[in-house]
């Protein structure tokens, strides 16, 4: 049930992409985790940046489910990019809330895993740890810099408390090191998510369901 309804949010995800030119003729398709039909609807989300934003508003959304999903990963969730960061943001539909990490430049997009994690997180290779606001902690690792040692990439802030979602409390970034991203993003109590690579700018979508 929940690999059903939960494609269907990335299905409508890639659909309004095309429908506003974000992923142009020529480029691979958006990789998603899962696939199949959308419910529609014209509500669309707030979007908060750090940064003037370039995500497209969508038109088409659905639940992501009510069955619990602990972690979600690309096909190889080691493979290292050229890609650096470029914004982190949040919005929010009708019933989920999503983060949005950006990245820029050349080269193929890195791998990833998205899984939820018990606090405290471990920031960098330190042996310091952080307590992430909220009851459940979505942590989403890149195999990319952040921002690189030259100061390339994502200049924005480190710890965000976002103002236009309700369910999402907190997305800090715990890990920027040796071109490895680690942001952790706390949750008011653990909720399924679903998980989206897309392109054109290349960018990793986390939405999370919020219907209960």
């Amino acid at each position: 049930m929940f690999s059903r309804i939960a494609a269907s949010l990335l299905l409508g995800v890639v659909v309004s992409c095309g429908s506003d030119g974000a992923t142009t003729t020529g480029n691979p398709p958006a990789t998603t985790i899962t696939t199949t039909t959308a419910a529609t609807t014209s509500e669309q989300p707030t979007i908060e940046s750090s940064a003037p934003s370039s995500e497209p508003t969508t038109s088409t959304s659905s639940c992501p489910g009510d069955e619990a999903v602990a972690s979600l990963s690309s096909a190889d969730p080691l493979k290292m990019s050229s890609l650096v960061g470029k914004d982190i943001r949040t919005g929010r539909h009708p019933c989920f809330e999503r983060v949005v990490i950006e990245l820029q430049g050349s080269g193929e997009f890195p791998g990833w895993t998205v899984e939820y994690q018990g606090d405290p997180i471990g920031l960098d290779e330190s042996n310091e740890a952080a307590y992430i606001k909220g009851d459940a902690t979505l942590v989403a690792r890149l195999g990319s810099w952040m921002q690189t040692m030259e100061y390339e990439g994502y200049d924005g802030p480190r710890d965000v408390f976002p103002t236009n979602v309700s369910h999402i409390l907190e997305v800090r970034l715990v890990e920027n090191f040796e071109g490895v991203t680690r942001w952790a993003i706390g949750i008011d109590s653990e909720r399924p998510f679903v998980v989206a690579q897309l392109a054109d700018p290349p960018r990793l979508v986390i939405d999370v369901d919020t219907s209960s």
